[in-house]
């Protein structure tokens, strides 16, 4: 609640009416007697006037360590050799996510916000893969998918994605839709495989909520598919990782729900590909984010349309080369040179984001 969409209202209710005294990450931190997967903390709100909030993270779970946090947290003044909690400014602005990370980073943020478009405002989009609430009837090896041939599409998923690149194993998925004029989903009855392909197949697909919501219409996916995008180059982003995951794909492959993508008519998808390896969009990512045990992060559209870039026009030629080599590599290192450059970073916003090569 403290970074996603659904967290809004709370968070401009605390904003407008209470202080956020405290905060305690407790990730990968032992706090219950289970293990839990995400989003441990200890958050302290007060009524008052908004102010600082003192923030610590992942404290030793040992007597002394905590009666100097606890001490730490409620003393009137922060002690100025404290080395285990800080004071962050303006956490709370509205319905905002809460960033509560390293001053220097949350400055470098605000530059990069203050300073470049959206993703989406540069003329890139970002969407999620198709759903189909009955992976076992819709999807299958697409050689074996008993259907007209423009009623299946060749199907990318996570399992797919290895070392950077697609390999793909090969699977299909059952497309019910048609594009363009009059679209919407097909007439059974002018295809006679396909009919017979999900009327075998009937009790599992009806079984699914969206198909008891609007029973005529019992054979659609959850998420409308549009076959053009399958020809579309794009990059794709697995959800959960612990780095970004940006895989190039040159148009061949429809994306499965696990996967987000990016897609653009302006930007040229490797040049952006390296832009999004590099961490600057880890730190989008990663500020937005909510945090998962083992420091895994969800690369969520809603987050991926936080990142900023520059329009394409504005990117210099020489700098356009080196941003693509960069990526045709795989070589991070050179993206965040690359990225480096193109957002204009100084030495101290370089080494706020962990930066210590050339």
């Amino acid at each position: 609640w403290m970074k996603n969409r659904y967290g809004g209202p709370l968070r401009a209710l605390v904003a407008g009416k209470f202080h956020l005294k405290a905060y305690v990450d407790m990730t990968d931190t032992p706090a219950f007697h289970s293990d839990v997967i995400a989003y441990p903390a200890i958050t302290i709100i007060t009524r008052g006037k908004p102010g600082a909030t003192r923030v610590a993270h992942r404290p030793a779970l040992d007597r002394t360590t905590l009666a100097e946090l606890a001490g730490n947290l409620t003393a009137k003044r922060l002690p100025k050799d404290c080395a285990t909690v800080r004071e962050l400014a303006s956490v709370t602005a509205g319905s905002e996510p809460w960033i509560l990370d390293s001053p220097d980073q949350m400055a470098l943020l605000r530059r990069l916000e203050r300073e470049f478009p959206t993703l989406e405002d540069a003329a890139c989009k970002v969407g999620i893969g198709v759903a189909t609430g009955a992976d076992n009837a819709f999807i299958a090896p697409f050689d074996e998918l008993d259907v007209e041939p423009d009623r299946k599409l060749p199907l990318v998923m996570t399992g797919d994605i290895h070392s950077g690149t697609v390999a793909w194993r090969g699977f299909g998925v059952i497309n019910p839709f048609i594009d363009g004029p009059g679209s919407g989903l097909v007439n059974l009855d002018d295809f006679p495989l396909l009919k017979r392909y999900l009327e075998v197949r009937k009790d599992e697909i009806s079984d699914r909520h969206v198909a008891k919501r609007a029973p005529a219409n019992w054979y659609r996916t959850i998420d409308r598919i549009t076959a053009s995008l399958t020809a579309k180059p794009k990059l794709l982003i697995p959800d959960i990782k612990g780095e970004a995951h940006i895989v190039y794909e040159d148009g061949k492959l429809y994306p499965h729900h696990n996967l987000y993508f990016v897609t653009s008519d302006d930007w040229d998808l490797r040049a952006l590909q390296a832009v999004l390896l590099s961490g600057i969009a880890r730190l989008f990512v990663a500020s937005y984010s909510t945090k998962m045990r083992g420091g895994f992060l969800r690369f969520q559209a809603q987050y991926l349309r936080r990142i900023r870039v520059p329009h394409w026009k504005d990117v210099q030629a020489n700098l356009r080369q080196e941003l693509r080599y960069a990526a045709e590599t795989l070589d991070l290192a050179a993206c965040n040179r690359a990225a480096f450059k193109l957002y204009g970073l100084t030495l101290a916003e370089r080494a706020a984001l962990g930066w210590t090569g050339a």
